[in-house]
C-alpha cells in the first residue's frame, strides 16, 4: 500500500493515505483524509487496486458530504446516482491525469472479465439503459444504444455538478418509466417477479423506508444534532445497495454483491499509524540543565558529607579499574580494523619496473613494481539510550559502570559518541496538554502516534569537556546508589535523595526509538561519520505506543488506540515511505505483544539511517544473584524448555547470551547483579593472606578476566 500512498498524494495534492481494512467497498474517509480499500480473500491485482485509488481520489477532489443528504431527501435512485457520479469524477480525473486512462480501462476489463458488473453470459443489449450505460462508461464501448437512448450518454457524459448528476439521474429515471422499451427484457423479467410477490404501492413504501435505513439515520427535529455526530462520513455510501424503486441499474448492485463476495471477512482488521515528525530540541534535555540539578541536589553539608565523600571515591575506584578493561577494548578494536583494512587492501602495478626481479625475465612475466592501496578507515560514530525506568533500580550501578566502559572506549578512540537516558518521569508535572496530545513534542496531525511521555536525558557526549563528563558520571553514581538497596549507610553514609525530576519512571523504549528516527540521521550528518552504531542497554520491554492522533467528526484533535490486539498494526514512516505490518507472533499470554511494536520501529530506525547498527544490552537477570529466568530466554531465544537451559549454562559461564533478535543487528541477553560486573577479574586479596587464599583469589581473579572479556570481543567485533 506504500506506492499506493504515493500515488493518492500526488493525485490528491495532498497528505492522505491508502490504507485497507475490513470494510465491504472502498471508499474515502473525507475527515481523517484516507482512502479505503477492503481486504480480499485473493489479493487485489495492481490494475483494480490502482484503479479504486483513482477512483476514490475522484471522490476526494469532487465529491461532497452533502450530496448523500440531498439524494436521500429527494429520494432519488440512489443506483442511478452512483451511475452517473461515477462517470462524472472519473472522467474528471482522466482530463486531469491523462495518464490514468489507460488505468480505467484495465481496471474495468479486469473486473467485467471476473464478472463483477453480472453480465457474464448475458446480452447486452437486452439489458436496461443505466447498466448499458454503466457498462459504456466503464470502457465497453461497443455497448448497443438506439438513437433515443445516445441522447441520454451524451447527457451524461456531460455533467459537471453535484446538482447535475441528481437532477438527471431524476430525469432519466423517470423516462425511462415511461419508456419501457429502454427497461431491457431483465428489468421487465424482475419487474414481474416483484409484483407477484408484493403490490408496487407496499414494494415503493417498503423501499423508501430501507433506503433510508441503509444510508442514515431517519431525522426528527429533537435528534437532529445526535445525527450529525453519528452519520456516516463516506462518501462512497454512494457506492453500492440495492435501489429503492422498481427500476435499478443491477450492474451497479451486482458489482456491490460481488465485492462482498471478493471480501475476506476472516481476516483481522488492520490499524494504521505514521511515524510524526518529533521536535527532538523539545524531547532532548541538555546535559548542562541536568549538571545545574545535580549541582543544587548534591551539596556537601550537614549529614551529606559523609555519603558525597564516599560516593566520590567509588567513583575514582571505578575509573581506575576500568583502565584494564578500556586498554583491552582499544587494542582489539584497533587490532580488528587494521585486519579488516588489510582484507580490503588491493594491489596493483605501478607500470615501473622491478630491477631486483629482472634478471628472471625468461621465466618470470611479471617484472614491474606493485603498490600495495589501503581504503581509507571507517570513520565510526556511538548513540547510547539508557533506560531510566524503576525496574533498573537494582541493576542501575551495574549497568552505569557498563555505561561509563563505553564513555571511556570512545574517549579513548577519539569517535563521538552520545549517551541520552529515556524517561516518561521527566516532566510528569509541567505538561501542556492538548486535546490529549503534549504540544512541546509533536504537532497534531491525523493518524500519527502519540509519543508525548519522552524525554532524553543528555548525560554525556564527546563535546563535554572532561570536567563535566567526570561530575555527570559521579552524579549518576550517586544516584544509583540511592537505589541500590544493599548499602551500608553507616559506614558511607545515608544516600540523598535524587532530583525529583529525574526519578526512575516507565519504559517509553518505543517512544524514544520514534525520536531517534529524527535525532540520529540529524546527528550521523552533523559529525560526518561513515558509521553509526546505535546501543539500547535495558533491563525489560517497552511499554507500547498505545495512542495515536484522530479527527472526530466535529472536527477536533482527540487521540485513538493503536492497536486493541485484535486487528494487526500496521506503522508507516513517511519519510522513507515504508511500511512494516506486525508479525503474528503473541507472548506467553496468548496477546500481541510490545515487542513486536519495538521490532517494527527499529525496522523503520535503520531506514532511516544507513549504514548502522543497532545493539542492544538486554540486563534481564533479576534478584540478588542475577540470574536470568528460563522463561525469559525461552522467549528471547524462541527454543524449548530443555534448550533455554543449556542456554542457562552459557549465560552462568560467559555472563552473556547472544541473540539475532530482529531488528537488532546483536542482542547480548545479560544477568544482573554482581555478575553484570565486566570490571570484575581483578587479583583481591588482604594482606597476610594464607597460600591457599592467594590461590583462590588468583584463579577467581584469572577466570574473571576471561569470562568478562567475552561479551567485550562480541561487542567490538560487530563495532569495528
Amino acid at each position: 500500500m506504500k506506492n499506493k500512498s504515493t500515488i493518492a498524494k500526488l493525485l490528491s495534492e495532498e497528505d492522505i493515505n491508502v490504507v485497507q481494512k475490513q470494510t465491504s467497498t472502498a471508499s474515502f474517509d473525507v475527515k481523517n483524509r484516507e482512502l479505503v480499500l477492503p481486504i480480499w480473500k485473493d489479493e487485489m491485482s495492481d490494475n483494480i487496486a490502482d484503479l479504486l485509488v483513482c477512483h476514490e481520489i475522484g471522490h476526494a477532489l469532487y465529491t461532497s458530504e452533502n450530496m448523500l443528504n440531498e439524494m436521500i431527501e429527494r429520494n432519488i435512485n440512489k443506483t442511478f446516482v452512483n451511475v452517473i457520479e461515477d462517470a462524472r469524477i472519473e472522467k474528471m480525473v482522466q482530463q486531469k491525469y491523462a495518464g490514468s486512462r489507460s488505468v480505467f480501462l484495465k481496471g474495468y476489463k479486469e473486473l467485467i472479465d471476473k464478472d463483477f458488473f453480472g453480465t457474464k453470459g448475458k446480452d447486452i443489449s437486452n439489458m436496461n439503459l443505466i447498466d448499458r450505460i454503466n457498462l459504456y462508461f466503464k470502457g465497453m464501448s461497443d455497448a448497443p444504444f438506439v438513437d433515443q437512448e445516445k441522447i441520454w450518454v451524451e447527457k451524461v457524459g456531460n455533467v459537471k455538478t453535484e446538482a447535475d448528476v441528481l437532477n438527471l439521474s431524476e430525469e432519466l429515471y423517470k423516462w425511462m418509466q415511461e419508456n419501457k422499451e429502454s427497461q431491457g427484457e431483465e428489468q421487465e423479467e424482475q419487474s414481474q417477479s416483484g409484483e407477484s410477490e408484493d403490490s408496487p404501492e407496499e414494494d415503493s413504501e417498503e423501499g423508501q423506508e430501507q433506503s433510508q435505513d441503509s444510508n442514515a439515520p431517519a431525522q426528527s427535529e429533537e435528534d437532529s444534532d445526535e445525527t450529525d455526530d453519528t452519520q456516516e462520513v463516506n462518501v462512497n455510501t454512494l457506492e453500492g445497495g440495492e435501489g429503492s424503486d422498481e427500476i435499478s441499474a443491477t450492474t451497479d448492485t451486482s458489482y456491490s454483491k460481488k465485492t462482498e463476495e471478493a471480501r475476506d471477512t476472516t481476516a483481522k482488521d488492520r490499524s494504521y499509524s505514521f511515524i510524526p515528525k518529533t521536535k527532538t530540541k523539545n524531547i532532548i534535555i541538555p546535559s548542562d540543565k541536568i549538571l545545574e540539578l545535580c549541582r543544587e541536589n548534591y551539596k556537601e553539608e550537614g549529614e551529606n558529607t559523609l555519603f558525597i565523600k564516599k560516593t566520590n571515591e567509588e567513583f575514582l575506584t571505578i575509573k581506575r579499574d576500568s583502565k584494564k578493561v578500556i586498554s583491552y577494548m582499544v587494542k582489539e578494536f584497533e587490532m580488528r580494523k587494521s585486519a579488516d583494512l588489510y582484507k580490503r587492501a588491493a594491489t596493483s602495478k605501478t607500470g615501473t619496473l622491478d630491477m631486483g626481479v629482472l634478471h628472471s625475465y625468461k621465466f618470470n612475466d611479471d617484472l614491474f613494481r606493485k603498490v600495495t592501496t589501503m581504503p581509507g578507515a571507517t570513520s565510526h560514530g556511538m548513540v547510547m539510550f539508557l533506560d531510566w525506568s524503576g525496574s533498573m533500580h537494582t541493576n542501575m550501578a551495574t549497568t552505569l559502570k557498563q555505561l561509563f566502559n563505553l564513555i571511556w572506549f570512545c574517549d579513548r578512540i577519539k569517535i563521538p559518541f552520545q549517551v541520552y537516558a529515556f524517561t516518561d518521569s521527566y516532566n510528569r508535572d509541567t505538561r501542556n496538554w492538548d486535546g490529549g496530545i503534549d504540544t512541546k513534542t509533536q504537532d497534531f496531525k491525523s493518524g500519527d502516534m502519540i509519543i508525548d511521555d519522552v524525554k532524553l536525558l543528555e548525560f554525556s557526549s564527546n563535546k563535554m569537556n572532561k570536567k563535566d563528563q567526570d561530575e555527570m558520571m559521579n552524579y549518576l553514581w550517586k544516584m544509583a546508589q540511592r537505589w541500590v538497596g544493599h548499602r551500608d549507610w553507616r559506614k558511607d553514609g545515608f544516600p540523598i535523595n535524587v532530583p525529583y525530576k529525574l526519578n526512575l519512571g516507565g519504559t517509553p523504549l518505543n517512544h524514544a526509538i520514534v525520536a531517534a528516527m529524527d535525532l540520529l540521521p540529524k546527528y550521523k550528518k552533523s559529525i560526518g561519520v561513515q558509521k553509526l552504531n546505535t546501543v539500547f542497554l535495558t533491563d525489560g520491554y517497552s511499554h507500547p505506543i498505545r495512542q495515536k492522533c484522530i479527527v472526530d467528526n466535529v472536527g477536533s484533535n482527540q487521540s485513538a488506540t493503536t492497536n486493541d490486539y485484535e486487528s494487526v498494526l500496521v506503522i508507516t514512516d513517511p519519510v522513507t515511505n515504508t511500511t512494516v505490518q506486525e508479525g503474528q507472533t503473541k507472548n506467553k499470554y496468548g496477546r500481541i505483544s510490545s515487542t513486536n511494536q519495538t521490532t517494527m520501529l527499529l525496522t523503520l530506525l535503520k531506514k532511516r539511517v544507513p549504514n548502522m547498527n543497532i545493539l542492544g544490552f538486554f540486563i534481564a537477570g533479576s534478584g540478588k544473584a542475577g540470574l536470568v529466568r528460563k522463561d525469559i530466554i525461552m522467549d528471547e531465544m524462541n527454543c524449548s524448555w530443555e534448550e533455554a537451559g543449556e542456554y542457562s549454562k552459557e549465560i552462568n559461564k560467559n555472563k552473556v547470551l547472544v541473540s539475532k533478535k530482529e531488528g537488532y543487528d546483536e542482542f547480548y541477553i545479560l544477568p544482573g547483579g554482581a555478575k553484570l560486573d565486566i570490571t570484575s577479574g581483578d587479583l583481591d586479596v588482604e594482606v597476610g593472606a594464607s597460600k591457599a587464599n592467594l590461590k583462590r583469589a588468583f584463579g577467581k581473579a584469572s577466570k574473571g578476566k576471561v569470562t568478562s572479556r567475552v561479551l567485550l570481543n562480541k561487542f567490538i567485533q560487530k563495532v569495528a
